[in-house]
């Protein structure tokens, strides 16, 4: 919990965030048909995959409160490999105990942005701010276990 100023005093209060993830697509084989999937329904599809994992894993030290999925999904051309790419987003609130428990959405590839909603200030302490960098550290370095960088 944050500590925020009421007052004369302090209170410990959780944050309130709005997080948009946008999942992404890209056009691939079918396995036994001709054609390609198109990037659109790639994207939709893992779009509704993630929000499955999303709605039913429980997050320590958060709470989702509400799941937006009903934006459109939208393309960008790739110039680099001359195709188009589909994003489709997703829009969370979210309450968490701390900075840090923010980290899980924050570090992700899906990341887009993200709005505190509550409190409306935040006034850190320096062992805040050490725990949130510790975290972000941590993460970094199980990306990169993940992908083989790091023995």
């Amino acid at each position: 919990m944050l500590r925020i100023k009421k007052g004369d005093g302090w209170e410990l209060v959780p944050i309130k965030a709005r997080i948009r993830l946008d999942f992404r697509g890209e056009a691939s084989r079918r396995p036994l048909f001709f054609g390609k999937v198109p990037p659109e329904a790639a994207a939709q599809e893992r779009r509704e995959r993630q929000l499955a994992t999303l709605k039913n894993l429980p997050w320590q030290g958060v709470t989702l409160e509400d799941l937006n999925a009903d934006y459109e999904v939208y393309t960008v051309n790739q110039p680099e490999q001359g195709e188009k790419v589909a994003y489709a987003p997703v829009e969370l609130t979210v309450t968490a105990d701390s900075l840090e428990d923010l980290m899980a959405f924050v570090l992700r590839d899906e990341f887009r942005k993200i709005k505190i909603l509550e409190p409306a200030e935040l006034n850190l302490a320096a062992t805040d701010v050490e725990k949130t960098i510790f975290k972000m550290g941590q993460e970094y370095r199980s990306g990169l276990n993940q992908e083989g960088y790091l023995h």
